[in-house]
This record gives structure tokens, C-alpha cells and sequence, in this order.
């Protein structure tokens, strides 16, 4: 009697399905992480959209922009433009439970309030970077490093001089920041003060308004460790009681000095706990996303031109941007 056979793959067979596979993995794979960031950086445009709406609710409801950094008592840590929006990201709770005036309102005063509070519209989804990496408002607090930064202004060069403000020598602290630090006031968002929409000069859709923070700076070494993205949160503020006073960090802020994603943390002025001019950079290829002051968002390419690119940061130069 014939037994019925059954015919089987040959391990040869399997091994050509199993290549043939493994090349449409490899194919699709490309196609499928760039269709992931794409959906990742629409929604960073959509978190600087949401910021932008809110600066403008702010302007309409107080009369000024925000003030960039603040310092609330006669002394210690105040506050950041981040808080004064939040009742305007869908955050009104949160804010009605800050307390403006208590010591280091910015910082330990309200660290136990803020701890372990995630703000998605304060974060970009590409970033690589620990939104909670380590307590750093006192007290055992982890308060969210944003991954968005307010523009103050930009320093001298390239043939730019600012026509609204003067570069300030910023002495402060810490050993992990690189000497040479140098703020500008010639920006939107501003140490103890805030601007109208009239005083922008150049154009709300000339201007920038916020940016990104949210990728690694390179050592030495050149290996991409060092997170320098607002050290002690996205509450922390200044505290310097006066707009020019020279001598003191303003968390949260920063004064444009080099092109988009320049992220070698040798550079005068670059660092952790706080550099005044750690720029603007992103882990979104080739550029970063800019709110400009009349609410939309640019890609600003990391090739962009440096003179143009310190007109944008200025309010009132007086100069024609161009094409950016």
C-alpha cells in the first residue's frame, strides 16, 4: 500500500522567504521612522502654535507680552514666561496653585507644587532629552526641563548691531558654564519687563518669539551627553531685580549667538546651569521650529544665515530680513 506523502519547504525555500522578508523589513523600515518623526515634529509645530496662541491671549488679556524672567520678592528665584501662560494651555489648576510670593517662587518655594508634573505642550516628542533628569529645584523636587526656549535678543556680529538694546556681560554662575556669556534685551521676551506687540518694530512675522531646546550638547570629547536645556525647570526665572543688571542668569531665555542646532558645549557662553547663549537647537533634522510673534512657525534651517538670523531675534533693528 502507498503511504500518502506530504510535501514539505525545503530549508532552502525557507531561507528565501526568510531574505526576501528581511529586505522588505529593511526597505520599509526607512520610510516608516520618517513617517513617525514627520508626525512628531507636526506635533512639536502644534505645541509652538498652542504657546503662541497663549502669548497672545496673555497680550490681550494683560496688555504685554509676558515678562521673560522675574524676579517676585526683594530677593531669591522668581518666576518664567512659562508660568504666566499656563492658565492658557489648558493649565489654570496648576497655576491657581503657584504662590508668587514666597521665597524662590521659581524655584524651592514652589518645587513641591511642580514636582513630577508633565507639561506636554512644553516638550518637543522628538527630543531625546530626560524631561525629569534629576531633582533640581531643592528640596528632592523634579520639576520638567522644557524643551522650548523664549528669545531675548541676539549679540553683536556678522555685521549686525542692535539698534534697541546693548550686549550685557553676564558674570554669574556656574563652573559648568563656559566664560563669555553675553545677553541681549533687544528680543520679545525680556528680564523684568513686557513688550507690547507696538514695539515690535520689524514685524511680528519678522520676529521670533520661542524656539527649541531639545537635544544633547557634545563634550570635548565631542560625545553628545550633556543636557543643558534650563537646569532647574521650566518655572525657574532670574533673580536680578532689574532689567540690566548683568551679573545674573536668566533661566529659560536665551540670546541667539550661533546658527540653529550648534551644539558644542566648548563655546563661550554654552552650558548647563545656565548658559546665556545656548542657542537654539533641536533633534529635528537639519533646523529647528520658530514661533514668530505673529503666532505662526518657521523651519529655520541650521544653515540659515547669521546675520539673518540675529535680525529675526531682534525686535526694532530697523533691517530688511529677507527670505528665511
Amino acid at each position: 500500500m502507498l503511504k500518502n506523502l506530504r510535501k514539505g519547504f525545503t530549508l532552502i525555500e525557507l531561507l528565501v522567504v526568510i531574505a526576501i522578508i528581511a529586505i522588505l523589513i529593511a526597505l520599509l523600515l526607512p520610510a516608516v521612522q520618517q513617517a513617525r518623526e514627520a508626525a512628531r515634529r507636526s506635533q512639536c509645530k502644534n505645541n509652538l502654535k498652542q504657546i503662541g496662541l497663549a502669548l497672545h491671549n496673555y497680550h490681550d488679556t494683560v496688555g504685554t507680552f509676558p515678562l521673560g524672567v522675574r524676579r517676585d520678592l526683594p530677593s531669591g528665584w522668581g518666576m518664567s514666561w512659562m508660568v504666566g501662560i499656563l492658565p492658557y494651555v489648558d493649565q489654570a489648576p496648576l497655576f491657581n496653585k503657584l504662590n508668587p510670593d514666597i521665597q524662590h517662587s521659581g524655584y524651592v518655594g514652589n518645587g513641591a507644587v511642580a514636582s513630577r508634573v508633565r507639561l506636554n505642550a512644553y516638550l518637543c516628542p522628538s527630543s531625546p532629552l530626560d524631561a525629569f533628569g534629576g531633582a533640581n529645584a531643592g528640596g528632592g523636587n523634579f520639576v520638567m526641563k522644557p524643551q522650548y526656549v523664549g528669545i531675548s535678543g541676539a549679540t553683536a556680529g556678522n555685521g549686525f548691531t542692535s539698534a534697541s538694546a546693548s550686549d550685557f556681560n553676564v558674570t554669574g554662575c556656574c563652573g559648568s558654564v563656559t566664560a563669555g556669556q553675553i545677553r541681549s534685551d533687544g528680543g520679545v521676551l525680556l528680564p523684568n519687563r513686557g513688550i507690547q506687540i507696538k514695539d515690535i518694530k520689524d514685524g511680528t512675522s519678522n520676529t521670533l518669539v520661542v524656539s527649541e531646546c531639545g537635544d544633547f550638547f557634545e563634550d570635548a570629547a565631542g560625545n553628545a551627553v550633556v543636557q543643558v536645556n534650563s537646569n532647574h525647570g521650566w518655572m525657574m526665572g532670574t533673580s536680578q531685580p532689574a532689567q540690566r543688571i548683568t551679573n545674573e542668569r536668566t533661566f529659560n531665555l536665551t540670546t541667539i549667538r550661533y546658527t540653529p542646532n550648534t551644539l558644542d558645549n566648548t563655546l563661550p557662553g554654552t552650558g548647563n546651569n545656565d548658559g546665556a547663549n545656548n542657542g537654539i537647537y533641536s533633534a529635528h533634522v537639519g533646523g529647528v521650529q520658530a514661533l514668530m510673534g505673529d503666532g505662526s512657525v518657521r523651519f529655520l534651517s541650521e544653515n540659515l544665515d547669521m546675520l539673518t538670523l540675529r535680525r529675526l531675534a531682534t525686535r526694532r533693528d530697523g533691517q530688511v530680513v529677507g527670505e528665511f
